[in-house]
């Protein structure tokens, strides 16, 4: 591999800020934490884009896929390498002598002319084919309309079966599995739009040059889709409207993932305006439902997961890991028991409302426990070896100046936990009179308010792996 920047395809540096998610396990690369880029083809207009990867994420992608497909061979192929520390080179260097192991490493071959990255061609798919009638985004929108129309739940989740076991063409499932389940279950994947049905409309009649006004007029008929689709095929400005879908669901997803990282309104609109002359309306409404985290299938994760296989909803509820979920479950004969997953926030315990007395006491018959409740913040503490990530209530990363102290605390506390989680409260705690200090107290203009106070940490439950 030629160590000319333009012909390289990764891309090393320490986080700048907290923003970019990773493209494997959909977290945050937090700032200050090492990040790997794949650098790929932007497939709505000219030049590239950077898909970003935490470290271990990406050398775990490098394990599974073939041999052929490019990965890190050397410290060379890595655009920023010689601006790291020496700490952290040595560490980068490290994973790559075990990838290396697994696969040899592979000689430089002859310099071959550039072709023009294909349209179909999204990100690297090496566990599918890209062809194949099962990644058509039309096939994707039939298995929608077949679910949303049968009211069982077991027939839905039989079609959803059938489909990943024989495909469209009832010689065997030939899609990538883990675009799919993302598809199906838009409000399980950590994407956030920020894109109401009002600002779509504001949007898209911009782009289809209508009246606003008249836009959510039709609005009022309660669904947003229909609204953006009735307009796109009324449409003077978009005479051409393909009468066939063509478009995949790695378009799709790619397009998804890159809109959700938009926070401006034009660059929302330029990135609809690049994508549109390949939609046909029936394709838009969907991701228009798509972007809503609603495809009106009345189908939710279990309905889906067990559709995968009959373990995996059950693995899902412990580590909310859908693609870690999918890899593992998706045509496996058995699933041995359903671990969580250090480093990948679970479902918190939360509290359930108490109806009476008799309630509570019909529900625990054999006695209670009774506890202080301290008005902190829930946190989950994740510590692999001397990795650390803190995970709010909502599953969603804390500001760092809020957790960064307790790495050094938690390792005393816990000398022999090489991995461990914590179920935890924050909360600030007066040192002159032990009291703990109202909600919200963490914040970091109120905490700089408090002079003798500081943060404590209270554990309810853990789990640990020595």
């Amino acid at each position: 591999m030629s160590d000319t920047e333009d012909e390289r395809i990764f891309e090393i540096e320490v986080a700048k800020n907290g923003r970019a998610g990773c493209k494997k396990c959909k977290q945050k690369c937090l700032q200050g934490e090492l990040r790997i880029a794949k650098i790929v083809a932007n497939p709505f207009g000219d030049g590239k884009m950077k898909s970003w990867h935490h470290v271990d994420c990406i050398f775990e992608m490098f394990q599974k896929q073939r041999a052929t497909t490019k990965r890190i061979e050397s410290e060379n192929d890595l655009i920023g390498f010689d601006l790291l520390d020496e700490t952290d080179q040595e560490h980068i260097k490290g994973k790559i002598t075990n990838i290396n192991k697994l696969f040899g490493v592979t000689k430089t071959s002859p310099k071959k002319v550039k072709k023009a990255p294909s349209k179909q061609k999204i990100n690297s798919i090496d566990s599918s084919n890209v062809q194949s009638d099962d990644n058509l985004f039309k096939t994707f929108q039939n298995i929608v309309e077949k679910v949303a129309n049968h009211p069982s739940y077991l027939d839905k989740t039989a079609i959803i079966k059938t489909m990943f076991e024989k495909g469209s063409s009832n010689n065997g499932f030939q899609g990538d599995p883990e675009i799919w389940c993302r598809l199906l279950l838009p409000g399980s994947v950590k994407r956030i739009y920020n894109l109401q049905s009002k600002q779509l409309i504001k949007l898209f009649s911009k782009i289809f040059s209508e009246d606003q006004d008249t836009m959510l007029e039709h609005l009022e008929q309660g669904d947003v889709s229909d609204t953006i689709s009735h307009f796109y095929t009324e449409s003077i400005k978009y005479k051409s409207i393909p009468k066939e879908s063509t478009i995949t669901i790695q378009q799709v997803d790619a397009f998804l993932e890159h809109l959700s990282k938009l926070t401006k309104e034009d660059d929302q609109i330029d990135h609809f305006r690049k994508i549109m002359k390949s939609l046909t309306p029936s394709d838009l409404k969907t991701i228009i439902r798509l972007i809503k985290h609603d495809l009106r299938m009345g189908a939710g994760a279990k309905h889906i997961l067990e559709g995968v296989h009959p373990d995996a909803y059950d693995v899902y509820k412990a580590s909310k890991d859908l693609d870690g979920v999918i890899e593992r479950c998706f045509k496996s004969k058995n699933v041995e028991s359903a671990d969580i997953k250090i480093l990948t926030p679970v479902f918190p315990m939360l509290a359930e409302a108490c109806k009476s007395v008799e309630y509570a006491m019909k529900k625990c018959p054999n006695g209670m426990f009774s506890e202080i409740k301290y008005d902190g913040e829930r946190v989950q503490v994740h510590k692999h070896g001397n990795e650390f990530k803190y995970f709010s209530r909502s599953l969603k990363p804390v500001m760092p100046h809020k957790v960064a102290h307790f790495k050094e605390y938690i390792s005393k506390a816990f000398p022999h936990g090489k991995d461990l989680i914590l179920d935890t409260e924050i909360l600030m705690m007066d040192t002159a009179t032990s009291k703990p200090l109202p909600f919200g107290t963490l914040g970091v203009h109120k905490k700089a308010q408090f002079k003798d106070a500081s943060v404590c940490l209270k554990e309810n439950k853990y789990y640990t792996k020595t």
